[in-house]
């Protein structure tokens, strides 16, 4: 399913402000990301997001179901096919991708 505009401009706001505040306010990012999940459950943006909070606490089996289930919602979403990529390839060390614009320095 297709996002529409305003759809994705509320999501990728909501990406920005995980990344922004997610090392000093977890629970609030949380509580925010699981409301825009139950507001956009087609979404990829909130599995993605999901992912990387679940690998912030090192639960890596949680996170790849978070960035699978973000990727088959929309393969086109590259910060779920980045994060699954990095996270399997255990010598990369670069960092997650919460949002589109992430990916743009990681293309090859």
């Amino acid at each position: 399913m297709k996002q529409n505009l305003e759809e994705y401009l509320i999501l990728e706001k909501l990406c920005k402000e995980v990344k922004e505040n997610i090392s000093l306010h977890e629970n609030e990012c949380k509580i925010k990301i699981l409301d825009a999940l139950k507001k956009y459950p087609d979404a990829p943006q909130p599995q993605n997001l999901l992912g990387i909070l679940a690998e912030r606490h090192n639960n890596g089996i949680q996170a790849m179901a978070h960035y699978r289930a973000s990727y088959a919602l929309s393969p086109s979403y590259r910060p779920s096919r980045r994060n699954m990529d990095r996270y399997a390839d255990f010598n990369n060390k670069t960092k997650c991708c919460y949002m589109d614009q992430d990916c743009d320095d990681k293309e090859k």
